[in-house]
């Protein structure tokens, strides 16, 4: 199996480590990795043939107000969708996948969800560390084998509020206190899911701030499942 990385944007949300562990755990799982800084490869489909699996890391929610952070083209949309309606996956977690691309609805589309806040840092906390809560992961779907064994668990850090697409396969889900936006009291939000897109595969998981998230051994799990899940199926 082939993964593709796509490595870039927003820096606070430090791509560069995210992009070795996942090199790391995908290579451990037995795919062949290449990674890029650009994604002009999305366009290209010589470039993308072979290629298994996905897996966005970058953040660029903001791109439209800070070029640095880097967008998507059209060309590059549509070079996405087709490669993933053709049969190849895609998998990622908190905002490398769901909070970039503001301008691509498509994009959002696919991966069937969008980041809006992070109680209590909203509108917006320039202290990041300020925005973690410990919040509840509830498995809702203990017998997908992405999620087989493993129990709900708590986890402190950043709880991703998201607007999310109803045809969804949600896999696990958190509960907002309502103690930072008494508005969203009780308000249930996916925290994993899986979906389909044509042929493809989309798997995604909010968690994900600080490369430690990642390494909270259930939301590993999660993750590395998730990405073979997604991966082309039969290749």
């Amino acid at each position: 199996m082939k993964a593709a990385l796509f490595c870039g944007g927003w820096e606070g949300h430090d791509p560069e480590a995210f992009r070795a562990w996942a090199d790391d755990l995908l290579s451990a799982n037995g795919f062949e990795v290449v990674s890029h800084d650009t994604l002009a490869p999305l366009a290209d489909p010589d470039a993308m043939a072979g290629v298994d699996l996905i897996v966005p890391i970058w953040s660029s929610a903001r791109s439209s107000h800070q070029p640095e952070f880097g967008t998507m083209t059209r060309d590059e949309e549509d070079g996405l969708i087709a490669a993933i309606a053709g049969g190849c996956g895609i998998a990622g977690w908190h905002g490398h996948m769901g909070d970039a691309f503001r301008d691509r609805p498509t994009y959002h589309f696919l991966i069937g969800g969008q980041f809006v806040a992070h109680p209590p840092g909203w509108p917006d906390n320039p202290v990041p560390s300020d925005d973690y809560v410990d919040y509840d992961v509830t498995v809702t779907r203990p017998e997908h084998p992405i999620m087989e064994g493993i129990g709900s668990f708590r986890l402190r850090s950043e709880q991703y509020y998201m607007l999310v697409d109803p045809s969804n396969d949600v896999l696990a889900t958190t509960t907002f206190s309502g103690e930072h936006l008494w508005w969203i009291e009780g308000a249930r939000i996916p925290v994993a899911w899986t979906r389909r897109w044509d042929r493809g595969r989309v798997f995604y998981c909010s968690i994900g701030h600080e490369l430690a998230d990642l390494e909270v051994p259930q939301v590993t799990e999660i993750i590395r499942r998730g990405a073979l899940w997604a991966a082309r199926q039969g290749s």
